[in-house]
C-alpha cells in the first residue's frame, strides 16, 4: 500500500501510532471511525475503505 501515492508514508505513520489505528480495530463501527492524524483528510472515501480493509476487513460492506 505503501507503493501508492496517497499511501506514501502510512506503513512508518502505522508502526508509530499503532495504538490510534487499534481504536478503529477494536470498535463495534469502524466504518464510522476517523482515520488518525493527516490521513482522515488527505484520503478520500475510497481511499479510507481500502485502508478499512486492511484493518477491519470484515466491516468494508458497511463502509460502502
Amino acid at each position: 500500500m505503501n507503493q501508492l501515492e496517497a499511501f506514501r508514508g502510512i506503513d512508518s505513520y502505522f508502526i508509530e501510532f499503532h495504538k490510534k489505528f487499534k481504536k478503529i480495530f477494536d470498535s463495534m463501527n469502524p466504518h464510522e471511525e476517523k482515520m488518525p492524524g493527516e490521513w482522515n483528510d488527505r484520503l478520500n472515501s475510497f481511499q479510507k475503505m481500502v485502508l478499512l480493509k486492511a484493518i477491519r476487513a470484515d466491516k468494508i460492506t458497511l463502509a460502502i
